[in-house]
């Protein structure tokens, strides 16, 4: 009977979809602490070492958190990356196409990478909030604080950082990449056998410099949320507009399959123009956003008559901040979950990848990034 049934599914496949593929990415090779996956809409109730990975997995460090991933070879990325307490990042790397530009897109916090030579069109890029960083194979590291500073180092190879202005900066042995306050991009001579003590003092000073300026801190990025708020949800609005292409998407999901090839290109078609939309808010938002929450649970202590704008002070923006993160937090978890429905149907290929070459490039895409020193 068992197998009657099992054939009966089989044939009435085709009438239903195409079977849709897992894009499983890497697996979990060290854990210790406080770290979450967020998968699709919904954090997985247990992660262990030996867990998969799926592309668009978003990866929460807590202050004792700390997860190393390594890359499947099926990528065609071979890379493994440690991702350190307080951080923050997502995936856009495929295990559904021979050859890609994958990406880590780090949100906030830690990233130590060590990146086999990539073969062919292979590549790999780390996009922070105000640089993108490329690499073909190399050992490196990334730190981008919650000031809003960025520091790339690197051990082996070389490292290329494009920033938002199109400068263009390497680091390798013996010279890093930073950027801090209201410095300008720039290399720094640092001996490679100092390194981790270089890195360490950095991110002390930087801290330092933060908790002297929390207030100060906390106020321009509240004010830069207020600003960058409205566009990312008018952005949703309209992605959200193609809610039966959506729902359709999410219900193959859960069945495990994909429409047919003329439903595809159909669908794909339809929502791309939202997708690309919502991709240009949704880069600062998402790193303002958490970089905000996170500077609030850092300084409590804020007083609450803190002018954040003409007639809002700390208090009531808390309140209303409060009040939003939940439904924020839904909404950047739905457009991620969209992005990799998409790929899928996409053999494996984002939309971002498509458009990046263009967009990074540009202010528009970086948007107008400032430190909480001034504009």
């Amino acid at each position: 009977m068992v197998k009657r049934l099992m054939l009966i599914f089989l044939l009435l496949l085709p009438l239903a979809g195409i079977v849709a593929e897992t894009d499983l990415i890497g697996e979990v090779v060290f854990l210790s602490g406080e770290v979450r996956v967020v998968r699709d809409n919904r954090d997985l109730d247990f992660v262990d070492i030996g867990d998969q990975i799926e592309n668009f997995d978003q990866i929460i460090t807590g202050r004792n958190g700390n997860i190393e991933i390594a890359i499947y070879p099926e990528t065609g990325i071979h890379a493994s990356i440690s991702i350190a307490p307080d951080s923050a990042i997502y995936f856009d790397i495929s295990s559904l196409r021979p050859e890609q530009q994958g990406a880590v897109e780090l949100i906030t916090g830690r990233i130590d990478l060590t990146v086999g030579r990539l073969s062919g069109n292979n590549g790999l890029d780390v996009r922070t909030h105000s640089a993108i960083l490329g690499v073909r194979g190399t050992v490196f590291s990334v730190t981008s604080t919650l000031g809003g500073d960025v520091l790339l180092t690197a051990r082996e190879g070389r490292v290329e950082c494009r920033t938002e202005t199109n400068q263009i900066l390497y680091a390798v042995p013996g010279e890093v990449v930073e950027k801090a306050g209201e410095e300008r991009w720039r290399n720094l001579s640092v001996n490679p056998e100092m390194l981790d003590r270089f890195r360490e003092d950095w991110f002390s000073e930087r801290l330092a410099i933060l908790d002297a300026n929390a207030s100060r801190a906390i106020v321009s990025y509240a004010n830069r949320y207020l600003d960058l708020k409205e566009d990312f949800v008018q952005a949703y609005v309209r992605l959200m507009n193609n809610r039966d292409v959506i729902q359709k998407w999410m219900d193959e999901d859960r069945l495990g399959t994909v429409g047919s090839t003329a439903d595809r290109l159909r669908e794909k078609r339809q929502i791309i123009g939202s997708l690309l939309n919502v991709r240009m808010r949704l880069f600062q938002f998402e790193r303002v956003y958490a970089r905000l929450s996170r500077l609030v649970e850092r300084y409590p202590d804020i007083p609450g008559d803190t002018q954040i704008t003409a007639g809002l002070n700390y208090r009531n923006f808390l309140r209303q901040f409060a009040q939003d993160a939940p439904v924020i937090e839904q909404r950047m978890r739905e457009i991620r979950y969209v992005v990799k429905l998409y790929s899928l149907r996409n053999e494996g290929l984002s939309p971002f990848e498509l458009f990046d070459g263009i967009l990074s490039g540009s202010e528009g895409f970086f948007g107008r990034e400032r430190d909480f020193f001034g504009d």
